[in-house]
């Protein structure tokens, strides 16, 4: 931080950071092509990011408030998988009383992937 003067880290502008993630990709790219020579399933690489849901009981805006955090590669999915895992009946936002009012990317920073 002190060589590249930034008032607070920034991964983007970090050179170390690129450096490492080429050479991440590089061991990712080895690891593919065996696999697949030796007749392996093809590997995937999942992306993910962590985001906030809020969700809040119908029709009481006072009430408390749940948040959740979730792993997922888009709001969309985030709110899915949210809805699917806390909806069911007996589940943490119990079918029709509450509904999901907010999702949020938490981390990494937006547009970055984990």
């Amino acid at each position: 931080m002190t060589e590249q003067q930034m008032p607070v880290y920034a991964p983007g502008q970090d050179p170390r950071v690129g450096r490492r993630e080429e050479q991440r990709m590089q061991r990712v790219a080895v690891d593919i092509a065996a696999a697949e020579q030796h007749g392996g399933a093809p590997a995937e690489m999942l992306r993910h990011r962590v985001y906030r849901i809020v969700a809040q009981q119908a029709g009481s805006p006072d009430e408390p408030r749940l948040t959740v955090h979730v792993m997922a590669s888009s709001l969309g999915e985030a709110a899915y998988r949210a809805w699917t895992v806390y909806g069911r009946p007996g589940g943490l936002y119990q079918q029709d009383q509450y509904r999901i009012t907010s999702v949020e990317q938490v981390l990494p920073e937006p547009g970055e992937l984990l």
